[in-house]
């Protein structure tokens, strides 16, 4: 199969260019994010990381061999949450707003494109696949809003979400190889490039601090938009290349972390979409540990549930055993998580 490194390379270089050009553009706009009680950062920092890493996309695929016409609609939906992640980065548009353009992006996916949830795969050893039917496209359609706000949720300290999302595009780009899809693999290895560009600037690697550069809501919903298209493209249909419970361990952090916090909300009565200070960085920061350390943490956490994921597909793991080790790491790190929030009374927070 070939693997063109040209394109990867003038990905990269694009997403360079692109954010050298845009930062300046953005201060001059305000296109930025200052300090607050959840932001800690120093200064006024350019919210350009995702417009740069989907230019930089968008500019290099057209200069693959990839029909487009078969990922059209991706390019489309994309483009739609970027452009709206943008303004509510400028402007901090309402989450109504903010949801129906992302609902609206969920359906060129799902229903126009047909990228579609049809097999929950075997969770339960006695009930066989479960095969959603004429629930498919609202399934999905949720899926697709859960991944992009996972992602944009988990985009809380330099670097964590672009790494997470880094290490879950390197998995969906080797199952692709293995299964020979070429489509796929172009996608995942060609947005996986766009992310070190944008690292570079994020966490100030060689550069001084002002110039940091923050993805903002752009980026994480590009971003997530990317990892749950492939993430079902790979697992449903006749030659899927990995079953449908595995997506839930190669994306697994972002999704732990994202519904665990909206369950806590919903169960003190707080608005699931309003912010607070309980995601897994912000309890690991006040246990007394330094940003840098919590990013290793749960990157290295982020790549042992892949592992996971990963072996378990490689050695034919049956499907509801994966599950079921999901869940049960899943309510561990709720309830723990939960035990630390109500011991330090910051569920106001």
């Amino acid at each position: 199969m070939n693997i063109s490194y040209t394109h990867i390379f003038i990905s990269m270089i694009t997403t360079f260019i692109a954010i050298s050009v845009l930062r300046p553009f953005a201060i001059s706009i305000n296109l930025t994010d200052s300090p607050n009680n959840r932001k800690k950062h120093e200064g006024i920092v350019p919210l350009i990381g995702g417009l740069g890493m989907f230019f930089g996309f968008l500019i290099t695929v057209l200069t693959t061999s990839i029909d487009l016409n078969h990922i059209k609609y991706f390019l489309l939906a994309s483009f739609i949450v970027v452009i709206i992640g943008t303004l509510d980065d400028h402007r901090d548009i309402s989450v109504g707003y903010r949801f129906f353009f992302q609902i609206a992006a969920a359906v060129i996916v799902a229903v126009v494109a047909g990228v579609n949830i049809e097999s929950l795969g075997n969770l339960f050893l006695s009930r066989g696949e479960i095969l959603l039917n004429s629930w498919s496209v609202f399934f999905t359609i949720i899926a697709i809003i859960v991944a992009m706000n996972a992602v944009n949720m988990s985009d809380g300290i330099h670097g964590l979400a672009g790494l997470t999302c880094f290490i879950t595009l390197l998995s969906l780009a080797y199952f692709s190889y293995i299964s020979v899809n070429q489509e796929s693999l172009t996608i995942a290895l060609l947005i996986c490039a766009v992310i070190p560009p944008f690292l570079f600037y994020n966490l100030g690697i060689g550069r001084s601090k002002e110039k940091r550069i923050f993805m903002g809501d752009a980026g994480s919903m590009f971003l997530g938009l990317g990892i749950v298209w492939l993430l079902v493209d790979l697992s449903q249909g006749e030659y899927r290349s990995f079953s449908p419970v595995i997506a839930l361990w190669l994306f697994a952090i972002p999704l732990i972390d994202s519904v665990s916090t909206v369950l806590r909300r919903l169960i003190i009565g707080k608005s699931p979409f309003k912010p607070d200070l309980n995601h897994l960085h912000h309890i690991l920061i006040r246990l007394g540990l330094s940003t840098k350390f919590v990013l290793i943490i749960i990157v290295l956490f982020s790549l042992f549930m892949t592992f996971i994921g990963i072996m378990g597909e490689l050695n034919e793991i049956s499907e509801w055993k994966m599950f079921i080790g999901f869940i049960v790491i899943f309510v561990i790190y709720f309830i723990l998580t939960n035990l630390f929030i109500s011991k330090n009374n910051i569920n106001n927070l």
